[in-house]
């Protein structure tokens, strides 16, 4: 009995514990059938309420792993049935002259294109033999015509308010379904306006088939920057030349490809199309000022100046002009000076060096006109200057230009 107690004490008698109920795992929301979706979405607009999340539900089904593409293309154009419906709901409050939202109108059928493309690129997959079978095809089509006018409408809606994001995507629609040439130049505008550079290159052609040539050429911009803007650099220059070509007198094409036969080293080729813009145009100072700057560039210092001086006679107040021939008469004062002799003695001393300082003295004027017409930056002329000035010994003018590279 002793044992038996101080076995009790040590060891109680095992009492029955029932395992510990383990948490239920949170249920997942059951899947409404697809047929419930559908249903869902016809009472919607049918009562003119709802199509939100009716639309959102059908959507949100896309992920399921059982549906076909010709499911998924189902569910793209109910949902943009869903998106006529609330733009019909918008448009009837107009027609009772109740307040309405324009710009949820609008967007309602930009919705609804968005969904029909959807469905038909969905709808267009070859299945698993590789035939086509659309479905869907003629029924999106005719969905899309049947809004056109109103797609349009959106589009000159939000152009007029600027909002160039939201104008283009109609434009974009319209102009995928009509013939109307018009429209192409608001989408290439649009387009460009919100940096869309592929949008822009997509409708420029039509676009500019369709303008006057003073607008085509500005269209034609367009397109050349926005093909830079995509470092689309073999159809950026082949348009920069078909700007040259078409539009000889929208200047900016020829500086554009002017400065790359420049940077090219190219400075025949850019002679070359100097010279066809003369002939075609009577001839711009532009185009002179390129063919001096070439030859400049080429140490053919004579025929530098005489091209700057084209340009001058042209245009009085072309600073770079003036600034071309001023560097030409110095560098050629330099390279006799260089190679003047040194000594005094010399039979021809006297001779060179008046032929030096004459070129200094021609250089001189040149340069001061850079001075006056752009006095920013002092870069541009202050060296230049200040080696005239040294040559010619003008003591006043040298001590000026000093203070002003020198300054204390």
């Amino acid at each position: 009995m002793r044992w038996a107690f101080i076995l009790a004490f040590l060891f109680p008698a095992f009492l029955t514990v029932s395992p510990a109920k383990k948490e239920k795992k949170a249920d997942k929301p059951k899947q409404e059938k697809m047929a419930t979706l559908y249903k869902n979405a016809r009472n919607a607009m049918k009562n003119q309420s709802g199509q939100d999340a009716a639309r959102d539900a059908l959507l949100g089904a896309l992920s399921r792993p059982e549906l076909s593409n010709k499911q998924k293309a189902k569910i793209y154009y109910t949902a943009a049935l869903l998106e006529q419906s609330l733009n019909g709901v918008e448009n009837q409050k107009a027609y009772l002259k109740r307040a309405y939202d324009t710009a949820k109108f609008f967007n309602k059928l930009c919705d609804m294109y968005s969904r029909l493309q959807l469905c038909d690129s969905v709808d267009l997959l070859p299945d698993a033999k590789g035939k086509v079978h659309p479905q869907f095809q003629k029924r999106t089509l005719s969905l899309r015509q049947k809004h056109l006018r109103n797609i349009l409408s959106g589009g000159k809606f939000f152009l007029a308010k600027k909002n160039y994001a939201a104008a283009y995507p109609f434009f974009d629609n319209y102009c995928s379904l009509s013939s109307d040439s018009s429209s192409t130049l608001w989408a290439t505008l649009s387009a460009f306006q919100m940096d869309n550079y592929a949008g822009t290159v997509k409708h420029a052609d039509a676009a500019i088939s369709y303008c006057d040539p003073e607008t085509a050429a500005i269209l034609q911009e367009y397109k050349v920057r926005s093909y830079g803007k995509l470092a689309n650099d073999s159809a950026w220059l082949a348009s920069l030349k078909e700007g040259v070509e078409k539009y000889p007198n929208h200047d900016w094409f020829f500086v554009q490809l002017s400065d790359w036969c420049y940077q090219q080293r190219r400075f025949d080729m850019e002679r070359e199309l100097a010279d066809k813009l003369i002939a075609q145009t009577g001839g711009k100072a532009i185009h002179y000022y390129a063919k001096s700057k070439s030859y400049l560039s080429e140490e053919n210092y004579d025929a530098s100046i005489a091209c700057a001086d084209s340009a001058i006679a042209i245009q009085q107040d072309f600073a770079d002009a003036y600034y071309n021939k001023g560097i030409a008469y110095l560098n050629m004062a330099v390279i006799a000076q260089e190679s003047s002799p040194k000594d005094v003695n010399h039979p021809d001393y006297f001779e060179n060096k008046q032929r030096v300082q004459e070129l200094y003295r021609k250089a001189r004027p040149c340069m001061e006109m850079v001075r006056k017409l752009q006095p920013e930056p002092k870069e541009h002329w202050a060296s230049p200057l200040y080696r005239i000035y040294l040559n010619l010994n003008l003591g006043d003018e040298f001590s000026e230009i000093d203070k002003l590279l020198n300054p204390k």
